[in-house]
């Protein structure tokens, strides 16, 4: 059996994209309508809009949102750089917009722009919630830090929200500082801590009734299990997140989820139930990170071997 470590070493390097909600929530604006798709709904409100107002631009956030939310990053660059030649953008819009680009240059590993483009967002930030006090701002300022892998003062960021903003019920409050908390103890390689992080995370989620929340909850909660080599809890976990996805709108993280599902298996020596999840998912859905897990799976003699016979191509 192939060593964990390359599996585990690319789950690292490219936690920094790892969805942490911020304050223009898609979820939320699309809560009143049940008819039809997010993306859509938010599209069509769009047109209704004068451009560049501060009525789009509010909206145009709720956007990026669900892009980054959907890990559809290829048309999140593309928005992001066109909107970075406007000349004249709301404040609010502006720190989400370099929040939003810094983390796509992340996600492609451009490194030393990301970083330019998350001190912006970061001056943005800190003058909002010098404004404004939000509790989300402080939240998105911790992930900020995180993303520079600055640990010790994201962490301190989201000790003072705990602290100031300890009676609020808001469950969104929790669930981003339960994630961003989680994703700090990970970076610093404390995986247990990490887990009972994300385990309330979960539970902020399941407070608010939002299926994307459920996503992105369970399926970091599986990965830090499966990272401990808690199999069983992270298979069901990663199963249960599936049943909230929709067709469509939810097509990458479900190959990432059947991507691990198929690890998992073939991790516990249930190598039909991996070749299984691997013929399962789709393939043009995987980014250059979890196709080099994809491929590393597929070129495992005993699944390869499984693949081929004919009792998988009934499948």
């Amino acid at each position: 059996m192939r060593s964990m470590t390359l599996y585990i070493g690319f789950t690292l390097c490219t936690f920094n994209v790892s969805s942490a909600e911020n304050i223009s929530d898609h979820e939320l604006f699309c809560s009143k309508v049940t008819q039809q798709p997010c993306l859509l709904y938010i599209r069509q409100q769009l047109t209704a809009l004068q451009p560049a107002s501060v009525s789009w631009f509010k909206v145009k956030s709720y956007e990026l949102d669900y892009l980054f939310d959907k890990q559809q990053f290829a048309e999140l660059k593309q928005q992001t750089e066109q909107l970075l030649t406007l000349t004249s953008v709301p404040g609010s819009f502006s720190a989400q917009l370099y929040f939003y680009h810094a983390k796509v240059l992340y996600s492609e590993g451009d490194t030393e722009p990301a970083r330019r483009y998350a001190g912006l967002a970061l001056n943005q930030l800190q003058g909002a919630f010098d404004t404004f006090g939000a509790p989300l701002r402080l939240v998105e300022l911790a992930n900020l830090h995180y993303s520079l892998r600055e640990y010790d003062k994201a962490d301190a960021i989201l000790n003072d929200a705990a602290a100031h903003f300890k009676k609020n019920k808001d469950p969104l409050f929790w669930f981003e500082w339960y994630s961003n908390k989680a994703l700090i103890e990970h970076g610093r390689g404390q995986l247990a801590i990490a887990a009972s992080m994300r385990e309330q995370a979960v539970n902020a989620a399941k407070q608010m009734g939002h299926n994307g929340k459920m996503i992105i909850a369970l399926g970091n909660l599986a990965r830090t299990q499966q990272l401990l080599q808690q199999y069983g809890a992270a298979y069901m976990n990663y199963q249960q997140a599936m049943t909230y996805m929709l067709d469509g709108s939810d097509d990458i993280n479900k190959a990432i989820y059947q991507l691990r599902m198929a690890e998992i298996s073939w991790q516990s020596g249930q190598y039909q139930q991996a070749v299984n999840h691997l013929l399962a998912l789709d393939k043009t859905k995987l980014r250059a990170p979890h196709l080099v897990v994809y491929d590393a799976l597929t070129a495992e003699k005993a699944l390869a071997e499984l693949a081929a016979s004919p009792a998988s191509a009934k499948q």
